[in-house]
């Protein structure tokens, strides 16, 4: 993704398709669009510190913190230290497939009109919507 690293740690087909594990290394800058998706997620901050955003409320989360998103809730996060690390869990197997299909998209080499019309094919492949429009 553009705006993290996000690492597989245990996928559905280990779980029976029950949740999924990432960790998810971010770095200071451009917050991901605020989106939702039709599952609910939750952060485990391992280090560093974010601001995550829900239907346009803030909640900051330090080392350690917890936090579970509903599913359907508008959300993003902007990192407020140098960089910030964390565990995401969802349940089934959504979350893993979208970061998968969007990684192999970016091995496209594609021009940015055909890349930004595939990421939304694909994000309307997995139930994810954008608050704003993102894509041409």
């Amino acid at each position: 993704m553009p705006d993290a690293v996000v690492t597989v740690l245990s996928s559905g087909e280990h779980t029976g398709d029950a949740y999924e594990l990432m960790l998810v290394e971010a770095p200071c800058g451009s917050p991901p669009p605020l989106h939702s998706e039709p599952w609910p997620k939750t952060f485990h901050l391992l280090r560093g510190r974010i601001l995550v955003l829900l239907d346009g409320e803030g909640c900051e989360l330090a080392t350690g913190d917890t936090l579970t998103i509903e599913a359907g809730t508008m959300n993003s996060f902007s990192v407020l230290t140098d960089d910030a690390v964390f565990l995401l869990v969802c349940p089934g197997t959504g979350m893993s497939g979208f970061f998968t299909d969007v990684d192999a998209l970016g091995k496209q080499y594609l021009p940015e009109d055909a890349l930004m019309s595939r990421f939304g094919q694909i994000a309307t492949r997995y139930g994810i919507r954008f608050a704003e429009e993102v894509l041409p």
